[in-house]
């Protein structure tokens, strides 16, 4: 009888290299897709929630905001006339109502029915020559904020050949440059909006010299052009420094 024949049996294949290439394949086409598709879905409510927090907190920021956060101790401004300057904040003042703000007709006619508050405060440049107040309008809703802005302006447009345009009334803070600035100083005013979702601030600012004796433009006849001259800078600064603090004010809104 022929011996038996052994054929050796070839080796298996060791199974933990085939489970490793499915867990790998398994990682890259399930799992890391699902976890891509969740972070998407967490960022897209944590913006949404940011975004809502936000928007609450914008017609509330007047009120929410430190005032030195409203108003900085320092501005920067470049106007085309009145080249580069920065202001110094001199004082801040309480929160006042917009009939104690604005001269009286103004007060009147636009912001009996627009207005909530407004707080003010009132700085020098560094060369103590030219003051400004700065006047933060909290309005009763964006649109009538939108009201006050154009208001402003076209009184801005048509009074252009005024001796004075001052907007929101000047503040002045006993024991510095401007302890003397009063209503009958203001020379320059202008106002801008606060670009933000459902805004209710109008910026307003006028501007003037620091010396209240100093006489601006009050020249008579045939030398009214050299008045409108002297007059102009404080215009073109206070729209300078209208646009600015707008634009600075709504970062920092929008910073919190």
């Amino acid at each position: 009888m022929p011996s038996p024949t052994y054929r050796s049996t070839p080796p298996a294949k060791p199974k933990g290299r085939a489970r490793k290439v499915v867990g790998v394949l398994l990682l890259v086409f399930c799992v890391l897709p699902l976890l891509g598709t969740a972070l998407t879905v967490y960022k897209t409510i944590k913006s949404a929630k940011e975004q809502n927090s936000n928007d609450e907190f914008i017609p509330k920021a007047w009120h929410n905001l430190r005032s030195d956060e409203i108003f900085p101790a320092r501005i920067a401004t470049d106007s085309t006339v009145g080249g580069a300057k920065i202001w110094a904040r001199q004082g801040i003042a309480k929160e006042s109502s917009c009939k104690e703000a604005f001269p009286a007709d103004f007060a009147d006619n636009v912001m009996e029915s627009s207005c909530k508050l407004v707080l003010r405060a009132t700085y020098t440049d560094l060369g103590g020559d030219m003051a400004a107040t700065i006047g933060l309008v909290v309005a009763k809703s964006s649109g009538t904020a939108k009201v006050i802005d154009a208001k402003i302006s076209k009184e801005q447009s048509e009074g252009v050949g005024e001796a004075r345009l001052p907007t929101v009334l000047p503040f002045a803070v006993p024991g510095t440059q401007t302890a003397d600035w009063g209503e009958k100083a203001g020379i320059g005013g202008a106002s801008a909006q606060v670009f933000l979702p459902d805004s209710p601030y109008t910026v307003t600012t006028t501007t003037g010299p620091t010396d209240p004796a100093r006489s601006v433009g009050q020249l008579p006849e045939p030398w009214g052009f050299v008045g409108y001259e002297e007059r102009y800078p404080y215009r073109d600064v206070a729209k300078a420094l209208a646009t600015i603090y707008a634009s600075d004010l709504r970062r920092t809104v929008l910073g919190k």
